[in-house]
């Protein structure tokens, strides 16, 4: 439908979503899941047409962190949800405007993923700032920083089992949200 091709065209536009498919981060078949994804979001509206923008954000942060294991803390998901959600309002009304609008983008680039060139990628366990100018480091006296082991990277963490999706007694399954901190 010209829906979910909007969706598709949403989620080929969102940076984060590109650069967790380009890094592998959910392994080798990221463009599959970004395609389910889009499919998904549709059933949801399908399926409860009192989904609301809000209720997008929650599962572009869930999907994110369940299927690339990659914690947005910029926001993101927030313009793109509210996109997908205005796109939805328009096609009701028969309008297609934005969904038109996205598509010529979409073509204009020739396929070419979003502008990556203000995104930050930082790995678990690591800060913005390692350049090594902490203060512990200018604390540390001239033998006690010489006697640092070279580590290899920690083994990734196995992956958290994922918890089955509850459905109510109409059938509906229920998108179960993490809390913001």
């Amino acid at each position: 439908t010209r829906f979910e091709l909007g969706i598709w065209y949403a989620l080929q536009a969102w940076p984060a979503l590109t650069v967790a498919i380009q890094s592998q981060f959910g392994g080798p078949n990221g463009a599959d899941k970004r395609d389910w994804l889009a499919g998904a979001i549709a059933d949801i509206f399908d399926q409860n047409p009192e989904t609301d923008a809000e209720d997008v954000e929650m599962v572009l942060l869930q999907v994110m962190e369940d299927e690339f294991e990659v914690r947005l803390e910029d926001e993101s998901e927030v313009p793109i949800a509210a996109n997908i959600f205005k796109m939805k309002q328009e096609i009701a009304a028969g309008e297609y405007t934005t969904v038109d609008q996205m598509e010529r983008r979409w073509q204009k680039r020739r396929g070419k993923g979003p502008n990556l060139s203000n995104v930050q990628v930082i790995q678990q366990g690591t800060t913005e700032d390692d350049s090594g100018d902490s203060v512990d480091d200018e604390e540390a006296s001239g033998d006690e920083g010489d006697d640092d082991v070279e580590m290899g990277d920690a083994p990734p963490a196995p992956p958290k089992p994922k918890p089955e999706p509850e459905v109510d007694e109409d059938g509906f399954t229920k998108v179960v949200g993490k809390k913001r901190h």
